[in-house]
């Protein structure tokens, strides 16, 4: 199947490349018909090799997922981050994460802070 796919995409697209450039509207138009009829056979091919995997190839992938998995561990990719430290300003209402910004903003007037 994949060598008719083949052969018939590349007599339509050349079929339909002489038909355009020589303005023979019935050649150009079989040509397109042609291409158009192998694009079917041609994505059905392409599908099923991406589908099918071999041994082989299935156990590079797990032993590069495992090599990737050891290097992350040996730098320390894997480790929990520290939680950010609050802040020091106690007089909110409710408590936020120091590096969030609230969409809604508290309505709770603070007294601002003037430069010394």
């Amino acid at each position: 199947m994949p060598v008719f796919a083949f052969t018939l995409l590349a007599v339509g697209i050349s079929a339909g490349a002489v038909g355009l450039l020589g303005n023979n509207d019935d050649l150009f138009g079989t040509g397109l018909f042609i291409v158009l009829a192998a694009l079917p056979l041609t994505i059905i091919r392409t599908v099923q090799n991406s589908q099918r995997v071999t041994d082989d190839q299935l156990a590079d992938a797990d032993r590069a997922g495992y090599n990737r998995a050891l290097d992350h561990v040996a730098r320390g990719l894997l480790d929990a981050p520290t939680p950010p430290t609050p802040g020091n300003r106690e007089d909110r209402a409710e408590r936020d994460a120091g590096n969030v910004i609230t969409l809604n903003p508290n309505r709770v007037r603070h007294t601002e802070r003037k430069a010394q």
